[in-house]
C-alpha cells in the first residue's frame, strides 16, 4: 500500500521538490487546508485506528504530518473517499461523521486531485531491461522465423506484476530452468525452419555455400538477421561472438548448413533476442527519451506483443519515432493490424481475467447439460470480440459498464434467449431487452465467477470491485466458514439469506457491505450465465443497496449505478493501461500522468484511441531516467 511506496518516493524526493516548486497555488491551498482543518479532524476521528502503531487496513496517517508528495496520494485518498461513501469509515462501533465533516473530507479529496492534475509531468521510470514473457516469445519467433509452433507454451507460467500483468520487469526473472527451456525451444524453432526449406532459404538468402567462403556467407546472412532479432543494429562484438560460434561449429563438422543452424540457435538464446533492452546511464542528471530502436520495440510489444515490423524499423533508422504525428500514425496502423489482436488478448484478457473461462470454468454437466466445448469457446469469443471492438476500433469505453449489444453466435444466443441468431460465426447483436449489457452480463465473466454447481455473489462482487472499480476488498479473515458447494443443499433457505446472516457478524460486515451488493445484482444469472427467476424453486432476490444508499432491483438498474460510478472505472482503466504500457507499477510520481489520462478520456467522449495515444505520448512511456 502507501507505506510500501514510501522508500521509492523518498529516493525521488530531491527531484520532486525541484519539479513541484512552481506547481501553483492549488498545491499550496490544499496543503494549507490539510494542515488547518483536515489533520485536526483525522487526529480526532481516525488516528486511534490509523496511527503508526494500530495501522488498521494497512493505513497510517502519521506521514501527513510531514511535507511531501506522499500527502497527495490520490490512490490512498480514493480509498478514503470510498470508505466514507460506503459508510464503513468510521466503523459502525464509532460515532459517525457529521455531515459537515464528511463534506469537508470529500471536498478536500476532490481539490487535491485538481491540484495533482496541475503538477508538472512526473519523473519517468528508471531504465530496466526485461526478458520476453511466454506470449511475446512465441509471437516474436512467429514474426522473426515465420513458424507456427509455440515452444514458449512449455515454459513455466509468467507471474503477474506491476498492475497485474505478465510484462512486468519485477517478475520476469531468468532461472536456470528457463535457460534450459530456451535451449530446447531454439532447437525446436530452427528445426521447424529447416524442415520447411523455403523458410530456411529465405532466412539465409541470397547466401549459398557453393559461391562464397563459409565465413563470408555466414556473415552476410547473420548481419541483417541480427538487426531483426535484436530489434536494433548489433554491436560489432556481438556479431563477432556469433561468427565465432559458426567457426567453432564448422571446425567440428565442416557442413555449412549445420554450422549455420548452430549459429542461429545461438542468436535465439542470446540476451539481445531474449530481452527488451533499455539503456541505463550512470550518474544521469535528467531523464532521456528512449532511442528510436527502443521506442520501436516498446511500441510493438505494447500493441502487438511481438517484434517491430519493417515499417517500424525503417522509422527507427530514420530517427522519427519521437515525433508525435508519426507516433499517432503508427498507433492507428498497429491497432488496425491483425497482430493488434494481441493487445486485446493480453491487456484486456489479463485485466478482466476472461481467459479463466478456459482455466477454471467446469460446471456440473448434470445440472447444466447445455454446457459444452462449443459454448465455452463462444463465451470467450464474445468477450474477446466485445473488448476488441472497443479497444481497437475507437469504441466508447463506457460500453464496458453498460451496452445494448454484444457479439453472439447461435450457441450463445440460445443461452441468452436472443432470437434470430444462426450459425457459429460471432456477430454484433442488439439485445431485445435490458437484462444484459456490458461486461457484467457476459457468460465468460458470470461462469468464471461461479462454482461448478452454484453461483457465487462473493466472487462476482469481488470481480466487480477489483477489476472494474479498482476498489478490491481485503482478504477474508481466517476461519470465515464455507457455504455448501451445491445451492440445492440449502433446503428451505437461499444462498442470499445465508450470506446475509454471515454479513451480520461484526468482523464481516465492513467488507460485505461493499462486496455483496454487486454480487446480488448478478444473481439472476446462473453458473453459466443463463437468466433465471428463481433459485431451485425458491423466489430469487436480486435487489441491493450500493454505498451511499443507492438501491437497485434489476441488473439494468445496477448497471445504471455503475455508470454513476464511472469515475472509479475510468481511473481503473487508465491505471491498468499505463501499468501495462510501461511494464511496471504505477507509482506516486505517475499520478499527474494518470489524472491527465482520465481527462483525455472525458474530453474525447470516452473513446479508446485518444487514451491509447496519450499513453504512448506520455513521458512515462517514452522516457527513462
Amino acid at each position: 500500500m502507501l507505506q510500501s511506496a514510501l522508500p521509492r518516493f523518498l529516493a525521488l524526493l530531491p527531484w520532486i521538490i525541484a519539479s513541484t516548486s512552481s506547481s501553483g497555488a492549488a498545491v499550496d491551498a490544499v496543503n494549507q487546508e490539510l494542515d488547518r482543518n483536515l489533520l485536526p479532524l483525522l487526529e480526532q476521528r481516525c488516528m486511534d485506528c490509523h496511527d503508526a502503531d494500530a495501522k488498521k487496513g494497512d493505513i497510517s496517517f502519521e506521514f501527513l504530518h510531514q511535507p511531501g508528495e506522499a500527502r497527495h496520494d490520490i490512490r490512498l485518498w480514493g480509498k478514503v473517499r470510498e470508505q466514507i461513501r460506503a459508510g464503513t469509515m468510521p466503523p459502525k462501533a464509532k460515532q459517525p461523521l457529521e455531515a459537515a465533516q464528511r463534506d469537508l473530507l470529500l471536498k478536500w479529496i476532490k481539490s487535491n486531485e485538481n491540484a495533482v492534475l496541475e503538477m508538472p509531468s512526473a519523473r519517468p521510470g528508471v531504465a530496466r531491461s526485461r526478458r520476453l514473457n511466454r506470449e511475446e516469445y512465441n509471437n516474436t519467433l512467429r514474426d522473426l522465423l515465420g513458424i507456427a509452433k509455440r515452444p514458449g507454451d512449455k515454459f513455466p507460467a509468467d507471474g503477474a506484476g506491476g498492475e497485474g500483468f505478465a510484462n512486468s520487469a519485477d517478475t520476469l526473472s531468468l532461472s536456470p530452468l528457463l535457460v534450459e527451456k530456451y535451449l530446447g525451444a531454439a532447437d525446436e524453432a530452427v528445426a521447424e525452419v529447416w524442415q520447411q526449406g523455403e523458410l530456411w532459404h529465405r532466412l539465409i538468402a541470397p547466401v549459398t555455400s557453393d559461391k562464397l567462403p563459409p565465413d563470408t556467407g555466414a556473415e552476410l546472412a547473420l548481419r541483417p538477421f541480427l538487426v531483426r532479432a535484436f530489434r536494433r543494429p548489433p554491436a560489432e562484438p556481438e556479431v563477432q561472438a556469433l561468427l565465432n560460434v559458426f567457426r567453432q561449429a564448422w571446425q567440428r563438422k565442416p557442413n555449412w548448413d549445420e554450422a549455420m543452424k548452430v549459429m542461429f540457435k545461438a542468436v535465439l538464446v542470446s540476451p539481445g533476442f531474449l530481452f527488451i533492452e533499455e539503456t541505463a546511464r550512470k550518474d544521469a542528471k535528467e531523464a532521456r527519451r528512449l532511442g528510436s530502436y527502443e521506442m520501436a520495440a516498446h511500441l510493438s510489444y505494447f500493441l502487438w506483443s511481438s517484434m517491430p515490423d519493417e515499417e517500424l524499423m525503417k522509422l527507427a533508422a530514420e530517427n522519427k519515432l519521437q515525433d508525435d504525428a508519426v507516433l499517432e500514425t503508427q498507433v492507428r496502423r498497429m491497432l488496425k493490424s491483425e497482430k493488434g489482436q494481441a493487445f486485446t488478448k493480453n491487456f484486456a484478457g489479463q485485466w478482466l481475467r476472461f481467459d479463466q473461462v478456459f482455466n477454471t470454468v467446469d460446471p456440473d454437466r448434470r445440472k447444466f447439460p447445455e454446457f459444452n466445448g462449443d459454448l465455452r469457446q463462444a463465451m470467450y469469443d464474445e468477450i474477446f470480440g466485445f473488448c476488441d471492438h472497443l479497444l481497437r476500433q475507437n469504441g466508447r469505453v463506457l460500453d464496458f459498464l453498460d451496452s445494448d449489444y454484444s457479439f453472439l453466435n447461435e450457441a450463445l444466443a440460445k443461452v441468452y434467449e436472443v432470437p434470430g441468431v444462426q450459425g457459429k460465426e460471432m456477430r454484433l447483436v442488439k439485445f431485445p431487452n435490458p437484462r444484459r449489457g456490458g461486461l457484467t452480463g457476459m457468460a465468460a465473466i458470470l461462469a468464471s465467477t461461479a462454482y461448478p454447481q452454484r453461483t457465487s455473489p462473493v466472487l462476482r462482487g469481488k470481480w466487480v470491485l477489483e477489476q472494474l472499480l479498482g476498489t478490491p476488498p481485503p482478504p477474508p479473515p481466517a476461519n470465515v466458514g464455507q457455504l455448501p458447494e451445491d445451492d440445492r443443499a440449502l433446503k428451505e433457505t437461499t444462498l442470499r439469506k445465508r450470506l446475509e446472516a454471515h454479513r451480520n457478524k461484526p468482523a464481516c460486515a465492513g467488507c460485505h457491505t461493499r462486496l455483496d451488493p454487486p454480487g446480488f445484482a448478478l444473481e439472476n444469472f446462473d453458473a453459466i450465465g443463463k437468466w433465471r427467476d428463481n433459485e431451485n424453486g425458491k423466489p430469487l432476490d436480486a435487489t441491493g443497496v450500493m454505498p451511499g444508499g443507492r438501491a437497485f432491483a434489476t441488473p439494468s438498474e445496477f448497471r445504471r449505478l455503475l455508470m454513476e460510478e464511472k469515475s472509479l472505472f475510468l481511473r481503473t482503466l487508465c491505471m491498468r493501461l499505463l501499468g501495462y504500457g510501461t511494464g511496471r507499477t504505477v507509482e506516486l510520481n505517475d499520478q499527474p500522468t494518470l489524472l491527465r489520462l482520465e481527462k483525455v478520456l472525458r474530453d474525447g467522449d470516452y473513446r479508446s484511441e485518444p487514451l491509447i495515444m496519450a499513453v504512448v505520448k506520455s513521458e512515462a512511456f517514452r522516457a527513462r531516467w
